[in-house]
């Protein structure tokens, strides 16, 4: 066979269901390599040394440059069990003829929700009373917290999960705002009546914030502490995106001054000494960067993974910069002035 494929991963085998592994290997030679991390570039170039394919997950992907690419002639796909891509040089792989294909769907519903859960979490400060519960925390510390509902969430980045998030934010009373630079992004969020305005203007007129976006390479940080000036004394920032998006010093001075309530983020960021103080108030809360980690979305991950391959095998991998976002449908909301 021509096709050659090398999934490298955590899981071997169990990465892809063994009903598409049997496609797969109908088209193709297939091998499955067990690692914990990261292959050097010596044993990476000798693991993929024949393959067309390379199907692969953040944890185990080899750095990829020219002097790797250059011993990989034959490489002409890399699937990649991912959503985002930002730390994959996609300039680079053209250059050497190799497509990406990542999974930009498997686990929208699960991020949203964690979103959702994080803002609702430093609202209710539940976190905080379960730690005073077992006895972590002074008893005389306030669980004092606030509703939602009537409040104005904004959403950074309207894509699949930012969509999602604000259609179930919707469904505790929240009223959404949405910013994204992508014109196809905001076209859709207006035709379900969610008001599409600048980042600046939504900070602003914002109580919750959610960051949904991608990272961009020529910005990385989102939200600096200009921006995070901006918002309402007394707002929250929850950030499901990558950590890299907010200026951390920034928020932990923020949240020290009181101006913001508090801060989640899908990692972990904070020092448990340095930090003791907004950690013991339940002002911070990280989750370990594990918003996607869900007994169906591992599930619904294995099974695109395998169609990615599958795909890929049969010369029609999904190409990232054609990908675009599908949305369900929304409660509309009372048509706004809609700022560009």
């Amino acid at each position: 066979m021509g096709e050659h494929v090398v999934v490298l991963s955590r899981a071997g085998s169990a990465s892809i269901p063994p009903d598409l592994t049997r496609q797969v290997r109908g088209r193709a030679r297939v091998d499955f390599v067990v690692r914990q991390t990261a292959p050097d570039p010596h044993d990476a170039a000798d693991l993929l040394r024949d393959a067309t394919v390379l199907a692969t997950t953040n944890v185990t992907l080899p750095r990829l440059d020219d002097e790797l690419l250059d011993r990989l002639p034959r490489l002409r796909v890399i699937v990649l069990y991912a959503t985002g891509y930002e730390h994959v040089d996609v300039e680079l792989l053209a250059r050497h003829g190799v497509t990406l294909s990542v999974l930009p769907a498997y686990a929208t519903g699960a991020v949203a929700e964690h979103a959702l859960a994080m803002l609702l979490t430093l609202a209710a400060r539940t976190h905080l009373a379960n730690d005073k519960a077992r006895g972590l925390v002074a008893r005389d510390t306030s669980l004092r917290g606030v509703e939602l509902g009537g409040r104005t969430l904004g959403v950074v980045g309207v894509g699949r999960i930012g969509f999602h998030l604000s259609r179930i934010a919707t469904g505790i009373g929240m009223t959404v705002l949405g910013s994204d630079p992508d014109p196809s992004a905001r076209a859709v969020a207006r035709e379900v009546g969610i008001e599409m305005t600048t980042t600046d203007d939504l900070l602003e007129r914002s109580s919750a914030v959610a960051l949904c976006a991608s990272t961009d390479r020529r910005r990385p940080v989102l939200l600096d502490a200009d921006r995070l000036h901006l918002l309402p004394p007394g707002a929250f920032v929850v950030n499901v995106g990558r950590p890299g998006l907010v200026d951390t010093d920034a928020a932990v001075a923020l949240l020290r001054s009181r101006h913001l309530r508090g801060y989640a983020v899908d990692d972990v960021v904070l020092d448990p000494v340095d930090h003791a103080d907004l950690l013991a108030e339940g002002r911070v809360l990280q989750t370990s960067h594990s918003a996607w980690w869900r007994d169906e979305v591992l599930a619904r991950g294995a099974e695109q993974f395998g169609l990615a391959v599958l795909a890929a095998v049969e010369g029609a991998p999904v190409d990232v910069a054609a990908v675009r976002p599908t949305h369900p449908t929304v409660t509309r909301q009372p048509a706004r002035e809609q700022v560009a």
